[in-house]
C-alpha cells in the first residue's frame, strides 16, 4: 500500500488528521554525517525506533517533551543523530547557506526543492552564510553547541518547507535511512545537465559572452561551457556562486 493511500484510510477511520507517512519529503542526495550509518537516539534498530531512554528526547515529536536542558515546549523538531566528536558534517543537498551561526547552526535552503536543512549543534563550521555548497561538501563538525552543551555530541537534523520555517519540519527518519548509502557527487563531477531548473535559471544570469575570473578572460560559447570553464577556476567558481539565489 502506498503512502497516499495509507493516509487515505486512516483519515476515513479517524477523521482529519495530519498524515503519519510524509508523502512530500524530497530525498537527500547524502547521509549529512560523514561515514554512513551513525545511531539516532540510543535505539541501534532502525527499523524499530523506540528510543528506551526516556531522557534521551532525541526523536521526532511535535508534542511538548521535558527532557534535558530546558526541554522542548513546541516539540522535538528533528531527530538526533549521535556519533564521535569531530566528524564531519556534509551537506545532504545541493543549496545555499541561508544562515551560519547561532550555537553554530547551519542551515541549508534547497532552491529545487523548496526546504531548508537545519543541521545544528556543531562543534566547528567550515562555510560562511551565502555561500553556495554542493551535496557532499562539509560545511562543519560534529559537537554539542548551543543549548545541547554538555550531552553527548549529536546532529540535530531538521527538514522544513522553507516558506513555513522550523516548527513546520516532518519526520526526516524515512529519508535518512535511504540516504545511508548514498555517495554525492564530487563538485568538479557535477555536470550541467544534473542541475535543477531553478538552478539552470539564476546561472543563466551569469552568463556572458566573455566571463572574468581570477585566472584571466573565460570565452564562453553558452551556459553549459561556461559551467565547465568555471569549474576548473576552483576558488572563484564557488565565489561566483556565493549570490546566485540572492
Amino acid at each position: 500500500m502506498d503512502k497516499k493511500r495509507f493516509n487515505q484510510l486512516l483519515e476515513s477511520k479517524i477523521g482529519n488528521v495530519k498524515p503519519l507517512i510524509s508523502e512530500s519529503l524530497p530525498p537527500l542526495s547524502n547521509f549529512p554525517i560523514q561515514g554512513g550509518r551513525y545511531n539516532i537516539g540510543y535505539d541501534d534498530d532502525w527499523d524499530n525506533f523506540s528510543n528506551p531512554m526516556g531522557t534521551a528526547n532525541s526523536d521526532f515529536s511535535t508534542k511538548p517533551t521535558y527532557a534535558g536542558s530546558g526541554g522542548h515546549l513546541k516539540g522535538h523538531i528533528g531527530v538526533d543523530i549521535f556519533g564521535q566528536r569531530g566528524t564531519p558534517i556534509l551537506a545532504p543537498v545541493n543549496g545555499r547557506v541561508k544562515y551560519a551561526g547561532n550555537g553554530l547552526t547551519v542551515i541549508i535552503e534547497d532552491p529545487e526543492t523548496g526546504y531548508s536543512h537545519w543541521l545544528g549543534h556543531l562543534d566547528s563550521r567550515t562555510v560562511d552564510e551565502g555561500v553556495f555548497v554542493f551535496a557532499g561538501q562539509q560545511v562543519g563538525t560534529l559537537g554539542d553547541s548551543g543549548n545541547a552543551k554538555g550531552t553527548a555530541p549529536h546532529l540535530h537534523y531538521n527538514i522544513y518547507k522553507t516558506n513555513q520555517g522550523f516548527y513546520s519540519g516532518e519526520d526526516p527518519l524515512d529519508i535518512l535511512k535511504s540516504a545511508i548509502n548514498k555517495t554525492a557527487k564530487k563538485p568538479e563531477e557535477v555536470e550541467y545537465k544534473d542541475l535543477g531548473p531553478n538552478f539552470k535559471k539564476s546561472f543563466l544570469k551569469l552568463f556572458d559572452d566573455e566571463e572574468k575570473t581570477e585566472e584571466g578572460d573565460v570565452k564562453a560559447d553558452d551556459e553549459v561551457d561556461l559551467w565547465d570553464k568555471m569549474k576548473t577556476a576552483g576558488k572563484v567558481f564557488f565565489n561566483k556562486l556565493k549570490d546566485i539565489f540572492d
